[in-house]
């Protein structure tokens, strides 16, 4: 038997705990939608689903932090893993007898806070307990596993919300969690833990790590470096740098203003919520595909094509949305928005994430990446945080087009700052 044949029996052996990830996902993955569907059965608007999205991304900031600390200050991994699965069974079952729409935003916060606690726990388990030569098959299956389950979970619930209500679709999902709980108790803890900032030294551990939960501050950059960042004196590598983020910022507030008005726009235009939970199930099961051939694309496409082609999909998706909303309803809304949406949301995201973080990991080099990715995920959070707030009043008061549409010129914006930083290599 080869060395590799014997490391990866071994890998088999102690990877059972990311088994987990599966049927946690299938619980979590849906719940975004859910609550959007939610909030709108309970007679509220937009506005009030662009507050629990809000919501959500504030909360995320501080839990990522808080989370952050704790990890640094204690080593357990179960523990935190424990946290994140257990929330989110909680908030489900709490959410299913919820009443108000200021319970279920509220509620959406608790959940943030909860799920933040996993992300960094489980990529370093995969750094402590598997060979270093095989961490990209391990972080590939801790991927793989994720996705699926999210996939699963939002399949589930197109079934299930063709018959039933989405009180008892939480219900539902509640075994999920414990049955995530139950495997979970496979975790060993390491013998020699790492500290979070490996994760920032591999590029495939800080991927799949982001793609878990967009947000990571190994260490808070200061005022002063902030001010640094925005405003590059002599360094090109910061001139770059201060480009591909206001690139990412445009990029991340187009996407929350599309994201958070979607849902609530489908069910606008007559959808019942289980062609709404298809819609997205559609664009959730063509990113999965494409995330596992976006590297190999990106390789022989190049990162520079990748990036603009992508762009440039995801823009046109938007705006194409924009309009159907203008123009169809009903059925064929349903047909025209799944197959826009699978491109927009889910081809396009895959490819350009995947590029995208290629390209950050090379331009934040090594000196000061911890307060570089900092930076990073700020602007990532805030993106999202004021996106969700201004798609909630731009869809109400405009129109639902109007959002779409601005979330398109948002992603053309983007394009529009590439071709320079492009332009200056």
């Amino acid at each position: 038997m080869s060395i590799e044949e014997r490391l990866s029996r071994d890998i088999s052996k102690r990877d059972v705990w990311m088994y987990s990830t599966l049927p946690y996902q299938i619980a979590y993955g849906p719940v975004g939608t859910i609550i959007a569907l939610f909030i709108l059965d309970l007679h509220g608007t937009v506005i009030d689903v662009s507050y629990a999205m809000a919501t959500f991304y504030l909360i995320s900031i501080i839990a990522s932090v808080f989370w952050g600390w704790m990890i640094d200050q204690y080593n357990s991994r179960r523990v935190f893993v424990f946290i994140a699965y257990a929330g989110v069974g909680i908030v489900l079952a709490a959410m299913a007898y919820a009443t108000s729409i200021v319970e279920v935003i509220a509620l959406f916060g608790v959940l943030s806070f909860f799920t933040a606690s996993a992300a960094t726990p489980l990529s370093l388990l995969v750094m402590e307990t598997i060979d270093k030569k095989l961490w990209a098959r391990g972080f590939s299956k801790l991927q793989m596993l994720g996705s699926i389950g999210g996939a699963l979970g939002l399949l589930v619930a197109s079934v299930v919300t063709g018959f039933l209500p989405l009180r008892i679709l939480m219900l539902i999902l509640i075994p999920f969690t414990i049955a995530s709980l139950i495997i979970a108790f496979a975790i060993r803890e390491p013998q020699k833990a790492l500290e979070r900032r490996e994760i920032i030294k591999n590029r495939l551990a800080l991927r799949v790590r982001l793609m878990m939960h967009s947000l990571l501050f190994i260490r808070l950059p200061s005022p002063h470096f902030i001010k640094s960042v925005f405003a590059p004196r002599g360094a090109k590598r910061m001139q770059d740098l201060t480009l591909i983020y206001i690139a990412l910022f445009a990029f991340y507030l187009g996407s929350g203003i599309f994201n958070t008005a979607y849902v609530p726009g489908l069910r606008r235009i007559g959808l019942l919520n289980i062609y709404v939970f298809a819609v997205i199930f559609g664009g959730y099961a063509v990113q999965t595909v494409a995330f596992y051939l976006s590297g190999r694309y990106t390789e022989a496409r190049g990162e520079h094509r990748t990036i603009i082609e992508s762009l440039w999909l995801r823009a046109a998706g938007y705006i194409a949305i924009g309009l159907v909303f203008v123009l169809v309803s009903g059925y064929a809304g349903f047909i025209v928005n799944l197959l826009i949406y699978a491109m927009a949301a889910g081809l396009a995201y895959a490819v350009f994430y995947t590029a995208s973080n290629t390209l950050l990991f090379e331009e934040i080099g090594n000196e000061k990446r911890g307060r570089k990715l900092g930076v990073y995920s700020g602007i990532v959070g805030l993106g999202y945080l004021l996106g969700s707030l201004i798609a909630g009043y731009a869809a109400f008061f405009i129109g639902y087009w109007f959002a779409f549409v601005a979330s398109g010129a948002l992603i053309i914006c983007s394009i529009a700052v590439f071709y320079r930083f492009y332009s200056g290599k």
